[in-house]
């Protein structure tokens, strides 16, 4: 059977999400929503969506749609979300799912309680380079992990009606990359932080645009990661153990990574040749809707929840909670 998404949030994202999308073979764009009725004729003419919203709810209430695909900025996650969740509605949403633990387990609390597929989109933890430093990891390969690095950071220009630096759009770079290096170490490493700890630098919209943050594990292995809308910096991740090492090169969207023992010789190289890293997100999510789940087992629920408890320390340690 095909599987019919609708979209809510029309923007970037959603445009390289839909472009992947048109390429799997059992799932169809069938709605698109947007306040803005140009762009979401624009859209569907692109991207051949049969049907265009002017409204929100009214995509979420259309039965056709199995899935909504939620594209919006991150201050809007938690409403439509939570509609979706009550209409019974399928539901993955970009990234962070929520932003802060009161709202994320709220959302898990009602998709259990409705028993209604929800996942947070974090791509990249489908791509199958992830997956085998994944790999290498469980089955021991570089012994036991002591320390993982991982950056994502990049240089945008100050706007501070832009998305990033709006604190009214939840912006700043905690939300918007550092997601993506928490939840690249919790997926790693299969666990929670037990300390978290960083520092942060402020915009003068009051959203934090560089920072560092550093974790400890119960396992013994610490995390020193960055995220960044001010300035480039190498992508690559580092996973560090007792007995070797692994590069995830380009970890946010990598398609290669490495494994070398404690000589510095290459043991063993992995390389995706895969044009589009959506698409393995968006096979996984088919298959856990094909099969009744209710959440995935490679982005746990409990996993989304603890990052959202990771940007609650965080916000506080900085001081910057109030102005979200």
């Amino acid at each position: 059977m095909n599987i019919k998404y609708g979209i809510i949030g029309l923007g970037g994202i959603a445009q390289v999400f839909a472009g992947a999308l048109n390429t799997i073979p059992d799932a169809e764009l069938t709605a698109v929503a947007s306040g803005n009725r140009e762009r979401a004729e624009a859209f569907s003419k692109k991207f051949e969506a049969s049907k265009i919203y002017d409204s929100y709810i009214d995509l979420i209430h259309d039965k056709e749609v199995d899935v909504v695909y939620v594209a919006l900025t991150h201050n809007f996650h938690y409403d439509i979300v939570k509609m979706c969740l009550e209409n019974g509605k399928a539901v993955l949403c970009e990234k962070p799912l929520a932003i802060n633990k009161k709202d994320a387990e709220e959302l898990i609390a009602l998709s259990r309680k409705n028993k209604v597929l929800l996942m947070e989109a974090m791509w990249t933890r489908c791509l199958p380079s992830f997956q085998k430093a994944k790999e290498w990891v469980d089955s021991g390969k570089i012994g036991d992990v002591r320390l993982i690095d991982a950056k994502f950071c990049f240089n945008a220009p100050y706007d501070p009606k832009h998305r990033l630096f709006n604190p009214r759009l939840a912006g700043g770079s905690l939300y918007d990359t550092g997601v993506y290096v928490i939840e690249f170490t919790t997926g790693i490493l299969g666990e929670k932080p037990e300390t978290v700890s960083g520092f942060a630098t402020i915009a003068e919209t009051g959203v934090d645009d560089f920072a560092v943050i550093n974790m400890s594990f119960k396992s013994g292995a610490l995390a020193m990661l960055s995220c960044g809308t001010r300035a480039h910096v190498n992508k690559d991740a580092g996973i560090y153990g007792t007995n070797g090492r692994i590069v995830v090169y380009e970890f946010f969207s990598s398609k290669k990574c490495e494994l070398y023992d404690n000589n510095n010789n290459l043991v063993e190289s992995f390389e995706d040749y895969c044009q589009d890293g959506f698409v393995y997100q968006i096979r996984h999510f088919n298959k856990l809707f094909e099969k009744g789940k209710l959440e995935s087992d490679i982005i746990p629920l409990e996993d989304t929840a603890n990052c959202a408890d990771v940007f609650d320390k965080l916000m506080n340690q900085w001081g910057i909670v109030g102005n979200i």
